[in-house]
């Protein structure tokens, strides 16, 4: 199978050769070390994804640095033609929702205490400007090629909600959910957010979300008891830093390995971290774990 074979089976939880892989964020300074470049291009971001054996690759709009939503963004990933045409991988477009903007232009805590306030002024009149912003950019991206789409939004810590439920979902879920209606349903929808998040998940699925990016253990998103009450979603990034540095130990890596194929038995399931790939973070543990998953993934 292609690598965008893989991804879509998984998807459509359906068998692919074996578990597909792939990260969030691949973090710049990571390649240049890897290969001793200070500048780096597409070819060398290419080349570390085809080395580590991915299956797809996450590119971010260049958003604008100025504290204000813009009306369009005109050329917002300059490289999806090369990704498209020069590799088989999954191209997922990793776009921000009304959080990470509402950190951008009013910084995270006004963010989050208009948002708890229902502040028309500020909070709505963001919203609104983002739904109309992402809307015309997923459309966008869509017809150019692009495969999944992924919202970000880190509206959660370790220990739940930044904010009530209620609000969200007076607020929040509906213009997330006209957002989505762009995709035109030609495309799979997945929701990033750190922490624990588990209490939302229904309204994600209501949204129009087949799959959902990062759970963190340390924060109870247990990927295990998670899957079995939403069997219908796609679970991706589910690897921590602890358990890259853990896998050199056999009986753990074999701990490790019995969880990912309990979550992958059924489809539904993309291998990667919760983080991302960074510098420092132990690549050879991840190795370690893809060289024992090389098999087909279970139906």
């Amino acid at each position: 199978m292609s690598s965008k074979e893989r991804v879509r089976a998984a998807v459509g939880h359906r068998r692919a050769d074996r578990i597909p892989r792939g990260e969030l964020v691949i973090d710049d300074e990571l390649i240049r070390r890897s290969f001793n470049r200070d500048r780096i291009d597409f070819e060398e971001r290419a080349t570390l994804i085809e080395d580590l054996g991915l299956d797809l690759v996450v590119l971010a709009p260049a958003y604008p640095v100025d504290r204000s939503v813009p009306a369009a963004l005109d050329d917002p990933l300059p490289d999806l033609g090369k990704w498209a045409s020069r590799t088989s991988l999954f191209i997922f477009a990793l776009i921000d929702g009304p959080f990470g903007w509402g950190a951008r232009t009013l910084g995270y805590t006004e963010f989050l205490v208009a948002l708890s306030r229902n502040s028309p002024c500020s909070c709505r009149a963001l919203i609104e400007k983002v739904e109309r912003l992402n809307s015309e950019l997923i459309a966008a991206l869509v017809g150019r090629g692009v495969d999944g789409i992924i919202i970000a939004d880190d509206l959660a810590y370790n220990r739940g909600l930044m904010i009530n439920p209620k609000t969200l979902r007076e607020l929040y879920f509906p213009s997330l959910a006209r957002q989505l209606e762009a995709a035109g349903e030609t495309v799979p929808l997945f929701f990033h957010s750190d922490g624990d998040y588990a209490l939302i998940i229904p309204d994600l699925i209501d949204c129009g979300f087949v799959g959902l990016q990062c759970f963190e253990k340390r924060a109870g998103m247990d990927p295990l008891k998670l899957k079995a009450l939403y069997p219908e979603l796609c679970f991706w990034g589910t690897l921590e830093v602890e358990d890259l540095q853990r896998a050199h130990k056999s009986a753990y890596l074999e701990k490790l390995l019995s969880e990912i194929r309990t979550l992958s038995q059924d489809g539904g399931f993309i291998l990667g971290t919760t983080c991302g790939l960074f510098q420092g973070i132990d690549l050879e543990g991840l190795k370690a774990v893809y060289s024992q998953l090389s098999g087909p993934s279970a139906r």
